[in-house]
């Protein structure tokens, strides 16, 4: 993985990855719509010079996991993403999974788990979003 001021990217997945979440970006908590509608935002904005970010899917944010990495995130807690991600960011990310409709998938950057919670639920509410790498 390599980054700039703004994104950071995995060459190896075809992924750019914000270097900032949501909650380092707006401020806020956000639920699962509220993280998508902030994507769209941003999109508007063509943040980075994009107009295609999004929340990632369980699988592209749990590959950002790895037990041997140290970072903290907003609390001060220990979380383990690769330190090109800035500090201070949420532990929990909202993926664009959802299951029985109601039910978001997030992950854990504390442990690595997979988390269910309800869509419209801001509880520490964060995503880190992503972009395809285009052809």
């Amino acid at each position: 993985m390599e980054g700039d001021s703004d994104t950071v990217i995995d060459a190896a997945k075809r992924l750019v990855w914000q270097k900032k979440d949501t909650w380092q970006l707006a401020g806020k908590w956000m639920n699962q719509r509220q993280t998508k509608e902030f994507a769209e935002s941003l999109n508007r904005k063509r943040f980075a010079g994009f107009s295609n970010w999004r929340i990632p899917t369980a699988e592209e944010a749990k590959s950002l996991f790895d037990k041997k990495l140290k970072n903290a995130d907003n609390m001060g807690q220990l979380i383990h993403i690769p330190t090109l991600f800035e500090p201070g960011c949420g532990f929990l990310c909202w993926t664009s999974d959802v299951r029985h409709n109601i039910q978001g998938v997030r992950i854990s950057f504390r442990k690595g788990v997979i988390m269910y919670d309800d869509i419209f639920r801001v509880s520490r509410g964060t995503s880190r979003l992503v972009r395809d790498i285009e052809k």
